[in-house]
Order: C-alpha cells, then structure tokens, then sequence
C-alpha cells in the first residue's frame, strides 16, 4: 500500500480542515493510501515535519493557507526529496489554490489532490529563503490578510483596495514610500515606489489586479510588478486606471519577467513572503528553482 502523509494545520481557516477531516481521510484511504496525519502545533513544525520524513511517502498532502502552502515549499527544497503533493486549501485568501483553480470544499480538493493530474511550478528564493509564489514590500502587502472580514465579504477584496486608493490622501503615499534601485534583465530602475512584488502567481491577497496578466507558475521566470509613488492627484488616478485594466502604463508601474531581479532601498523594509513576514533588509536578491515542486491540480 502506498503511503500518504497529511499535514494541515487545525487553526486555519476556523478550524475548516479539522471539520472535514473524516471526508479527507476517507478520500485518501478510498484511494489506496495508508494515511499518516500530522496537526501542525507552531510555526515551522509542518515544514520541519516534512524536511525529515519526506523521503517516507510516495505523496505529502497538506491542507490549510497560503502559511501552509509555504511550509510545504520549504520542507521539501529542504529535504531534496522530489514527491508528488496535494493541497487541501481552507485559509481566508488561497492565492495560490485560486491561481490553480484547486477547489475549495475540502472533499473535493482531496478528489483533486489523489487524481494524479500534476502540474510541476516554480519555487522562489528570497535572500536565500523558499517562497512559494510571492515575495512582496509596500503598503498594499497586506491588504488582503489585514482587512475586516465583513469588509472583504461586502466589497470583495479588489473593490476595497480601490476604495483604499480613493480615499487615500496623496501625502500619505510619500510617508510610506521607498525609495529603491531594481536591477532586472541588466537594467537599472532607480525611482519611489509604494509597492512591489515577484513571484509565480495569478493572486496577491486575493486581487488579480496587482499580477501582470502573463503571469505563469512554470515558465522559469519571476513576475514582478513595482507600484511608483504617485506625485499627483493625476498619477494615482492612472495608477487606479492601469489596475482596473491589468495593462501596467510603465510610467507608474515597472513590470514584467526576469529569472532574477536585485532590490536596494534607501532603508530596511519589511518584505513579506507568501503574505507572512519574511524579513527586514535593505537589500534583497530574489531568483527562482525552475519547477522546484509538482502537485495535484484539476482537470
């Protein structure tokens, strides 16, 4: 019989996973597998857990959010075992599930997980550090984890970003703004930005919008978006304007791929990576490992 190891953490999502825990297993025992579960019980325990036992099953599932998603990432580039995955999403955002279009209802994510229908996707470097799908800075990162529950239920997470723009007083931009140099494809971008991004994604904090709309998981290339301080009542309306239409102006937004981008601020910045904080550096070298994970997506 092959074996399965389950990690998920029991707090994610309100305790979704831990609910339908029963369903899960029986989809995968349904499957043929023998089942090890393991609750994670503190940051790090699901990515240590799989770092050291990874090399003992023939698949690892993991169920809860995008922090889930992350210790999955990091235990196996640790581990440097190649293993098929699944993922069983039940946080409040899910950018990467929403970019492979995984289910949200539990049981058939773990139909999906067991289907054997793999995609292999990208892993990211930070400074060294595995992310999953995005590395971020700025006063927009976090947004979508940040926010009111009510508030998103009712606007949606896109319609609240844009009323964060609206109301927004134009002064308050250049309190939050950083000035950095990016080095990509051997250029040099020197300017004032209010956000950034890069990573392997369709999502960030649940808005399609801060994505270049090429985007891809598996190409061997970063995304990378970088938002510029707006120094006008008329530049923030073109960067609302450019957002909407997911066609980035470059006058105030720098975007496009690169297999690796170098950023230099003015200051430390806290950059988060998959929406949890990630560090606080001046200096930041982001690159990829090409095809680094191969997990279960639909049909």
């Amino acid at each position: 019989m092959k074996e399965l190891l389950f990690v998920y953490n029991p707090h994610s999502g309100k305790g979704h996973i831990g609910r339908s825990l029963s369903d899960i297993l029986c989809v995968f025992t349904d499957s043929g597998y023998n089942v090890t579960v393991h609750p994670t019980s503190s940051p790090k325990d699901g990515e240590n857990f799989i770092k050291e036992h990874a090399a003992e099953y023939q698949f690892i599932a993991v169920g809860g959010g995008d922090g889930m998603l992350h210790e999955l990432f990091c235990g196996l580039v640790a581990s440097g075992v190649r293993v098929p995955c699944g993922y069983i999403p039940s946080g409040t955002i899910n950018d990467f599930a929403s970019s492979l279009y995984i289910p949200k209802s539990p049981k058939k994510a773990a139909k999906t997980a067991v289907s054997e229908n793999y995609k292999t996707v990208d892993a990211g470097l930070w400074n060294g550090d595995v992310f999953s799908y995005v590395a971020a800075f700025g006063m927009f990162t976090d947004v979508g984890y940040s926010t009111d529950q009510k508030m998103k239920n009712a606007l949606g997470p896109f319609a609240y970003y844009l009323d964060v723009l609206k109301d927004m007083d134009i002064k308050n931009f250049h309190a939050s703004s950083v000035h950095a140099a990016l080095t990509v494809n051997g250029e040099e971008y020197e300017d004032d930005f209010i956000f950034a991004l890069a990573g392997n994604t369709r999502s960030v904090a649940g808005l399609t919008s801060l994505v270049p709309q090429d985007a891809s998981m598996e190409d061997g290339l970063l995304d990378y978006a970088f938002i510029k301080t707006p120094k006008s009542i008329s530049e923030l309306d073109k960067i609302r304007n450019t957002l909407i239409a997911r066609s980035f102006d470059p006058d105030v937004i720098v975007s496009g791929k690169a297999p690796s981008l170098k950023v230099k601020t003015d200051r430390p910045v806290k950059w988060t990576l998959d929406g949890e904080l990630g560090g606080q550096t001046d200096t930041a070298e982001i690159s990829l490992i090409h095809k680094a994970v191969t997990i279960a997506v639909p049909v």
